[in-house]
């Protein structure tokens, strides 16, 4: 399966962050606030999506779940533009692949399978499109996903790999001229105490949080992001675009139903860890652009 791109080698349209997720509707969950905030900073941004979500269901009520399921990944390529679009998002591009299902599940052995490709192949697709779009900033999975879903521990994998070989002239010669990207992000999923402290607020709108976690399962504190983005201007952007999402957000939930107040309160902060330069114990930076100029003049590729 080829990879959806048109890359031109005379004109560069150049983005200073690009988001690479592995799911249509993840560009508009952990990312969603930081693309609509950058994009309200007059920042250009782009947007990688590594599988088609095929093996997403159907919520929406105007689908048949079952007849509509062969044609899921067409729908849900022209809800994932719709997103883009709300989100202010520049460029967008597909890496072509097949969603790989949840773990352990006959989906991941699909022969399209994000899951299964043969990794140098999908980091080559990726390093095609770094060198077209010459981001100054990749903002991507955490090691291991977030959680166990195969396709997320991909795209970790394959980021970070094209991360590196865009800025190497010897690596994938055929995929343009060498990029290197300034700096590398994964998402950082951490526990701010923000939903435990919203939890009465939370139960008083009809919503319940469930179980307290437990302390040895809780997530890693702010204090080990490196950025720390306030998006509270931008949820109901955010929210916006989650929704055009119809396929995967059912009109039930509470990411459709949660006062607009609360909302913005529950999902206040994203969270970013630097990988590349790596950054030191409790280092922290005001923005994920921060010490780089908007419009690199030329790229540095390594030897």
């Amino acid at each position: 399966m080829n990879a959806s791109i048109t890359p031109n080698r005379h004109e560069h349209r150049d983005v200073a962050i690009l988001v690479i997720r592995p799911h249509p509707d993840d560009e508009s969950s952990a990312t969603g606030g930081m693309l609509a905030h950058y994009h309200a900073q007059g920042v250009r941004t782009g947007v990688v999506i590594c599988t088609g979500g095929e093996e997403g269901e159907i919520h929406d009520p105007d689908l048949d779940p079952e007849a509509d399921k062969p044609r899921l990944q067409e729908i849900r390529e022209r809800e994932l533009r719709h997103a883009c679009s709300i989100l202010g998002v520049s460029e967008l591009r597909l890496l072509g692949y097949r969603d790989s299902g949840m773990a352990e599940t006959s989906a991941n052995s699909h022969p399209d399978a994000f899951w299964g490709a043969e990794q140098t192949e999908a980091a080559g697709r990726l390093v095609r499109i770094i060198r077209e779009l010459r981001p100054q900033v990749i903002v991507t999975e955490q090691a291991g996903g977030g959680y166990s879903h195969p396709d997320h521990v991909m795209c970790h994998m394959v980021s970070v790999t094209a991360f590196h070989a865009a800025g190497d002239r010897q690596a994938y010669p055929e995929a343009g001229e060498a990029w290197q990207v300034s700096k590398l992000y994964t998402i950082a999923h951490v526990d701010d105490g923000t939903w435990e402290a919203l939890r009465p607020e939370f139960k008083a709108a009809g919503f319940d949080l469930g179980k307290r976690r437990s302390p040895r399962k809780r997530r890693p504190g702010p204090e080990e992001a490196t950025v720390t983005l306030d998006v509270r201007p931008y949820s109901e952007i955010q929210r916006r675009a989650l929704l055009a999402h119809r396929t995967q957000i059912p009109s039930t939930s509470m990411w459709a139903r949660l006062p607009d107040k609360l909302y913005r309160r529950a999902f206040a902060t994203a969270y970013f860890m630097r990988l590349h330069p790596p950054a030191a114990a409790r280092e922290r930076e005001p923005d994920l652009c921060s010490g780089l100029p908007l419009h690199p003049p030329q790229s540095h590729a390594s030897s």
